[in-house]
Protein backbone atom coordinates (compact mmCIF):
# COMPACT_ATOMS: atom_id res chain seq x y z
CA UNK A 1 0.00 0.00 0.00
CA UNK A 2 1.35 3.53 -0.69
CA UNK A 3 2.12 6.16 1.61
CA UNK A 4 -0.44 8.31 3.88
CA UNK A 5 0.25 11.47 2.44
CA UNK A 6 -1.96 14.36 4.12
CA UNK A 7 -2.64 14.12 7.91
CA UNK A 8 -6.64 13.15 7.51
CA UNK A 9 -6.15 10.94 4.31
CA UNK A 10 -6.78 8.46 3.88
CA UNK A 11 -9.36 8.44 6.63
CA UNK A 12 -9.44 5.00 9.09
CA UNK A 13 -12.71 3.71 6.84
CA UNK A 14 -11.08 3.40 3.32
CA UNK A 15 -8.06 2.23 5.26
CA UNK A 16 -9.96 -0.40 7.03
CA UNK A 17 -11.92 -1.65 3.48
CA UNK A 18 -8.32 -1.60 1.27
CA UNK A 19 -6.64 -3.61 3.84
CA UNK A 20 -9.69 -6.16 3.97
CA UNK A 21 -9.80 -6.33 0.34
CA UNK A 22 -6.07 -7.44 0.05
CA UNK A 23 -6.43 -9.77 2.58
CA UNK A 24 -9.30 -11.13 1.19
CA UNK A 25 -6.79 -11.94 -1.77
CA UNK A 26 -4.59 -13.90 0.43
CA UNK A 27 -1.97 -11.62 0.43
CA UNK A 28 -0.32 -9.90 2.97
CA UNK A 29 -0.66 -6.41 2.97
CA UNK A 30 2.95 -3.96 3.39
CA UNK A 31 2.54 -0.43 4.58
CA UNK A 32 5.78 1.39 2.83
CA UNK A 33 7.03 4.68 2.51
CA UNK A 34 4.83 5.83 5.26
CA UNK A 35 4.76 9.48 6.38
CA UNK A 36 1.89 11.91 7.19
CA UNK A 37 2.55 15.92 5.55
CA UNK A 38 1.08 18.27 7.94
CA UNK A 39 1.98 21.30 5.33
CA UNK A 40 -0.44 22.96 2.89
CA UNK A 41 -1.22 21.37 0.23
CA UNK A 42 -0.15 22.38 -3.39
CA UNK A 43 -2.34 20.92 -5.34
CA UNK A 44 -5.38 18.37 -5.59
CA UNK A 45 -4.49 15.53 -7.09
CA UNK A 46 -1.98 14.02 -4.87
CA UNK A 47 0.86 13.43 -7.43
CA UNK A 48 4.54 12.80 -6.62
CA UNK A 49 5.39 14.09 -10.10
CA UNK A 50 8.77 15.44 -9.08
CA UNK A 51 8.44 17.66 -12.25
CA UNK A 52 6.13 19.76 -10.44
CA UNK A 53 7.28 22.52 -8.24
CA UNK A 54 5.78 25.53 -6.38
CA UNK A 55 6.93 29.16 -5.37
CA UNK A 56 8.34 29.60 -1.60
CA UNK A 57 4.71 31.63 -0.11
CA UNK A 58 4.62 31.70 3.58
CA UNK A 59 1.19 29.92 3.28
CA UNK A 60 3.00 26.67 1.81
CA UNK A 61 5.42 26.76 4.45
CA UNK A 62 4.14 28.19 7.63
CA UNK A 63 6.44 26.49 10.34
CA UNK A 64 9.95 27.50 9.15
CA UNK A 65 11.04 27.75 12.15
CA UNK A 66 9.22 24.53 14.25
CA UNK A 67 6.06 22.96 14.11
CA UNK A 68 3.76 24.10 17.14
CA UNK A 69 2.85 21.71 19.85
CA UNK A 70 -0.67 21.80 18.30
CA UNK A 71 0.46 20.99 14.90
CA UNK A 72 2.65 17.95 16.83
CA UNK A 73 -0.57 16.39 18.40
CA UNK A 74 -2.84 16.29 15.87
CA UNK A 75 0.18 14.50 13.71
CA UNK A 76 0.97 12.34 17.06
CA UNK A 77 -3.07 11.58 16.74
CA UNK A 78 -2.87 10.76 13.11
CA UNK A 79 0.41 8.32 13.72
CA UNK A 80 -2.10 6.99 16.38
CA UNK A 81 -4.87 6.90 14.12
CA UNK A 82 -2.48 4.80 11.62
CA UNK A 83 -1.30 2.30 13.94
CA UNK A 84 -4.49 1.43 15.60
CA UNK A 85 -5.80 0.58 12.04
CA UNK A 86 -2.33 -1.66 10.96
CA UNK A 87 -2.49 -3.62 14.70
CA UNK A 88 -5.89 -4.34 14.04
CA UNK A 89 -4.91 -6.15 10.92
CA UNK A 90 -1.90 -7.45 12.57
CA UNK A 91 -2.77 -10.65 10.92
CA UNK A 92 -2.56 -9.56 7.11
CA UNK A 93 -0.42 -6.87 7.39
CA UNK A 94 3.74 -8.09 7.30
CA UNK A 95 5.56 -5.03 8.20
CA UNK A 96 5.47 -1.09 8.43
CA UNK A 97 8.23 0.64 6.86
CA UNK A 98 8.52 4.40 7.07
CA UNK A 99 9.65 6.87 4.32
CA UNK A 100 12.79 8.02 6.40
CA UNK A 101 13.83 8.37 10.08
CA UNK A 102 14.11 11.83 10.74
CA UNK A 103 12.54 15.20 9.62
CA UNK A 104 16.03 16.88 8.08
CA UNK A 105 15.93 13.50 6.22
CA UNK A 106 12.56 13.78 4.34
CA UNK A 107 12.14 14.12 1.01
CA UNK A 108 9.39 16.48 1.61
CA UNK A 109 11.45 18.83 2.50
CA UNK A 110 11.96 21.46 -0.84
CA UNK A 111 9.45 19.50 -2.54
CA UNK A 112 7.43 20.34 -4.25
CA UNK A 113 8.26 23.80 -2.80
CA UNK A 114 11.70 24.64 -2.60
CA UNK A 115 13.35 26.29 0.58
CA UNK A 116 9.85 24.55 2.79
CA UNK A 117 10.53 22.54 5.46
CA UNK A 118 8.47 19.77 6.32
CA UNK A 119 7.82 17.22 9.57
CA UNK A 120 6.49 13.70 8.45
CA UNK A 121 8.43 11.52 10.43
CA UNK A 122 8.75 10.11 13.69
CA UNK A 123 11.69 12.06 15.04
CA UNK A 124 13.16 15.51 14.57
CA UNK A 125 15.48 17.16 13.06
CA UNK A 126 18.39 16.43 16.02
CA UNK A 127 17.29 12.90 15.92
CA UNK A 128 15.08 13.25 19.19
CA UNK A 129 11.69 11.08 18.95
CA UNK A 130 8.08 13.83 19.02
CA UNK A 131 5.41 13.14 20.46
CA UNK A 132 3.86 11.36 17.29
CA UNK A 133 6.59 8.30 17.95
CA UNK A 134 5.43 8.30 21.75
CA UNK A 135 1.90 8.13 20.34
CA UNK A 136 3.01 4.77 17.89
CA UNK A 137 4.69 3.39 21.32
CA UNK A 138 1.50 3.94 23.64
CA UNK A 139 -0.14 2.74 20.80
CA UNK A 140 1.22 -0.57 20.56
CA UNK A 141 1.44 -1.13 24.32
CA UNK A 142 -2.24 -0.86 24.30
CA UNK A 143 -2.71 -3.65 21.51
CA UNK A 144 0.07 -5.55 22.91
CA UNK A 145 -1.39 -9.25 22.85
CA UNK A 146 0.30 -11.24 25.94
CA UNK A 147 3.45 -13.32 25.74
CA UNK A 148 1.29 -16.53 26.24
CA UNK A 149 -1.21 -15.55 23.61
CA UNK A 150 0.88 -14.17 20.67
CA UNK A 151 1.61 -16.65 17.43
CA UNK A 152 5.06 -17.59 16.99
CA UNK A 153 6.60 -16.79 13.99
CA UNK A 154 9.72 -17.02 12.00
CA UNK A 155 11.02 -13.05 11.94
CA UNK A 156 11.45 -12.11 8.34
CA UNK A 157 15.06 -11.20 6.58
CA UNK A 158 15.85 -9.75 3.56
CA UNK A 159 19.03 -11.10 1.49
CA UNK A 160 21.63 -8.48 1.57
CA UNK A 161 23.59 -9.93 -1.01
CA UNK A 162 21.61 -8.63 -3.86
Amino acid sequence: MSPMRAAGWPGDRELNKTIDAFAKLGVKVMITELDVNVLPSTWDQGSADITHNFALQQKLNPYPDGLPAAIQQQLAARYADLFRVFLKHRDAISRVTLWGVADQDSWLNDWPVHGRTSYPLLFDRQYQPKPAFEAVIKTAQAKAIPASAAKTSEPQTENASR
